[in-house]
């Protein structure tokens, strides 16, 4: 997340804060939590439950694990389970896009939340879930079904999360966790989260059954990787403290009978890089290009007529999200809705009178920042334009016998994702369109993994920008944050994901797999599987996981499943 929420406070809200805060111990117990269940007190087998750490990267994870600094996750998941190498999260690299793809199976140009900020030309509102008063309108602002409520008549809760949509109990913390976070009690946040199953049990008792699924949400590990950097100790710290408090869940789970009747499931929805440097696009366009912008939250609560005004005065509209991905919508005309052609982007120029003018155009003034790794332009419905300083490509989608096939070529100058200076990918650029499974298992050890394919999904959404920015290593587009999000690196797309629990290969692994995968893959390994809607992005990959391989053995010849 960007700071994430709660994140800003109201002055008189955080004078009743205070005050609550003096009444408030000093931090939770460390301790297991206490979940006692009822003899009449049914347990569904199997069941699930999904751990999120928020902004966790898999080679971190990977450096950790392997230096013996993650007893609890290597004893209660790795050595239970199953680890799937190679997991791609979903693009933009940013928490609520990727939250909702974990709870509907879609990647977020399908079901519309391009991040923790967006803006919708349509409607003519730029909204964004950094505010105290917003961080919970996600569930409004999607129609996809989630995983709630594909699950119907069982019992599921969430701690903690943004989205919740159809869960019979969400525990928000908001008072408790809301307060520590604010005053920077980042261990006290963790083990509130950790003591919220206390509740659940107690729920449980009075429903007389255990929930069938369980989100439970660690934010701390984002909140230090942004505010000191990835290589700092206080973010090491925090994933430290994350892994001591899921030893105590699993602990308390094994305790209450629960631990081998129970699906668990650690994931990550991105990773992170330092970002010393900084590029404010929005001051870039109004100070460099001559041209008006807008670039904060506006609209959800106004009025049309006050949305017309506000957005009528404007040509761009910028959403830097993550801090280093950032949406730029441009105006060719008097009317927002319809969006420019590639023409009218590539000679978006600095006058509000016409789109056709001479330098400075938008697209090749940003494309020589050092700040910008590399660009792309929506050139239509499926097909999407790469550029970088260097050169530029052209994917294109096209669906055959009702699949999806994808075709990545350099157009001009260097290959700017990459590709052709790895065999495996290069071997895919040779003038035809193949399959998403394809592109993913050629692409892991590229510097973008599962761009090809995934850079075009996201362009599918109306929110999308007609021009998107990634950022340089380094880098980040809104010049306040040791470290960052949202990029195309391989640190911050790649993330751990290991599950363990009944009918699980102890100690395997698989490889190549996309996070929104996930919910369909938990609804296969509940039982649920009638309940995975159709048309989803993500595919079940629970028969990958039963059948998984240990350890090496694994990392040799496997294939992706179509997305």
């Amino acid at each position: 997340m960007e700071r994430s929420v709660p994140v800003r406070m109201p002055k008189a809200l955080l004078a009743a804060t205070l005050l609550l805060a003096g009444a408030l111990p000093a931090c939770a117990p460390d301790a297991a939590p206490r979940i006692e269940l009822g003899i009449a007190t049914a347990v569904p087998r199997p069941c699930a439950l999904v751990l999120w750490i928020d902004g966790l990267g898999a080679d971190r994870f990977d450096a950790l694990q392997a230096a013996g600094k993650l007893p609890n996750v290597t004893r209660y998941l790795i050595d239970r389970g199953v680890r799937v190498r190679g997991a791609v999260a979903s693009y933009p690299t940013i928490t609520y896009a990727n939250n909702v793809s974990f709870n509907t199976g879609l990647l977020p140009g399908h079901h519309g939340i391009l991040g923790n900020k967006w803006f919708d030309r349509d409607k003519l509102v730029y909204q964004d879930y950094t505010f105290i008063k917003t961080y919970r309108q996600v569930d409004d602002d999607f129609t996809a079904p989630t995983i709630h409520e594909q699950l119907g008549d069982d019992l599921t809760a969430t701690i903690l999360t943004p989205v919740r949509r159809g869960a019979d109990r969400n525990i928000d913390n908001w008072a408790t966790a809301g307060i520590s976070w604010h005053f920077g009690m980042h261990r006290n946040v963790n083990r509130l989260t950790t003591l919220r199953f206390e509740l659940l049990a107690d729920y449980a008792n009075r429903h007389g059954r255990w929930p069938k699924l369980i989100f439970a949400y660690f934010v701390t590990p984002d909140t230090l990787g942004h505010a000191e950097g990835v290589t700092a100790p206080p973010y090491t710290e925090m994933i430290l403290d994350v892994d001591r408090q899921i030893g105590h869940i699993c602990r308390a789970y094994e305790q209450a009978g629960l631990l081998d009747k129970t699906c668990i499931t650690l994931i990550s929805d991105h990773g992170f890089v330092n970002t010393p440097r900084h590029f404010d696009v929005a001051e870039f366009f109004r100070k460099e290009l001559k041209v008006a912008t807008r670039d904060e939250r506006y609209g959800r609560d106004a009025s049309p007529a006050k949305r017309k005004k506000h957005f009528g005065d404007a040509r761009a509209v910028v959403v830097a999200g993550g801090n280093r991905r950032c949406s730029i919508h441009l105006r060719a005309d008097d009317d927002w809705s319809r969006r420019p052609s590639e023409e009218e982007v590539l000679n978006f120029g600095a006058s509000p009178s016409a789109v056709s003018l001479p330098a400075p155009r938008v697209v090749p003034a940003l494309a020589r920042q050092e700040a910008v790794e590399l660009l792309t332009v929506r050139l239509g419905p499926g097909s999407v334009r790469v550029r970088d300083r260097n050169g530029a490509g052209v994917i294109d989608r096209i669906t055959r016998d009702g699949r999806k096939r994808y075709r990545y070529r350099a157009t001009e100058g260097t290959d700017p994702l990459g590709h052709a200076s790895e065999p495996k990918a290069a071997a895919l650029m040779d003038g035809k369109h193949h399959d998403a499974a394809a592109w993913l298992a050629a692409s892991l050890d590229t510097p973008h993994p599962d761009a090809v394919v995934q850079l075009i999904e996201m362009n599918d959404s109306p929110r999308s920008g007609d021009v998107v920015l990634f950022a340089a290593d380094g880098w980040d587009f809104t010049g306040r944050d040791a470290g960052g999000h949202g990029g195309l690196t391989r640190e911050e797309i790649l993330v751990p994901w290991v599950i363990a629990g009944p009918g699980l290969p102890a100690g395997g692994a698989v490889v190549g797999a996309r996070t929104v995968d996930l919910m369909p893959t938990i609804l296969h390994l509940i039982g649920r599987s009638g309940a995975v809607p159709a048309g989803l992005d993500g595919r079940s990959i629970a028969d990958r996981l039963t059948s998984a391989r240990r350890g090496a053995e694994a990392t040799r010849g496997q294939r992706t499943e179509q997305p």
